[in-house]
């Protein structure tokens, strides 16, 4: 996505210009121009979903708890999640926990399921059914089987790539999440 592709996105508030920055930073990967690495702006995406998403007041506990981030998996983020650790979202600090596998995941509001865990997912998406976790991945398919939301990365030309997102929304309101609807509209693709 480019930024002259994002001034069409000028009246959604916001969430379009911060997500078309890092969309118009993305795209520059491998160039000098951007001091953001890739996995940098894949965690600005996840601050973005975490702030554009209404959970169910019962799964942010009490109020001096840490909104979470959990990470199921081979971390790809590494010290690139930092770029978010300890921001606000809904007026907690952002916490980044990790997680070997995942009956290790409680406690959290937003799950990254790490493409380590391809071959596992139709049961971790079974084991987190009955919770309110909004689960991403950057997996090929991921938003069609009831994972909430796939970050695509898209090759432009030798050494630049793109960043979007493809939501399923039915698997969103089935675990009680409500999807900000500027978030739906830039979405790459909707699975309702």
């Amino acid at each position: 996505m480019s930024l002259r592709h994002c001034h069409t996105f000028k009246g959604l508030g916001g969430i379009a210009m911060v997500l078309c920055t890092a969309a118009a930073l993305a795209s520059k990967v491998g160039a000098q121009t951007s001091s953001f690495r890739p996995y940098q702006h894949k965690a600005l995406y996840l601050y973005q979903f975490a702030k554009y998403t209404e959970w169910p007041k019962e799964n942010l506990g009490d109020e001096n708890e840490p909104f979470v981030l959990g990470i199921l998996g081979r971390d790809p983020f590494g010290k690139d999640i930092d770029i978010i650790q300890g921001k606000p979202i809904k007026g907690r600090k952002l916490t980044v926990k990790r997680f070997a596998k995942v009956q290790e995941v409680t406690g959290c509001q937003l799950l990254f399921i790490c493409s380590s865990e391809t071959e596992q997912l139709p049961q971790i998406l079974k084991a987190l059914e009955k919770s309110s976790i909004l689960t991403i991945a950057e997996t090929e398919g991921f938003a069609q089987q009831s994972a909430m939301i796939n970050l695509v990365a898209e090759q432009k030309t030798a050494g630049s790539q793109t960043v979007s997102f493809e939501i399923n929304r039915a698997a969103a309101e089935k675990a009680n999440l409500k999807l900000d609807t500027q978030l739906l509209k830039l979405a790459k693709r909707v699975k309702s």
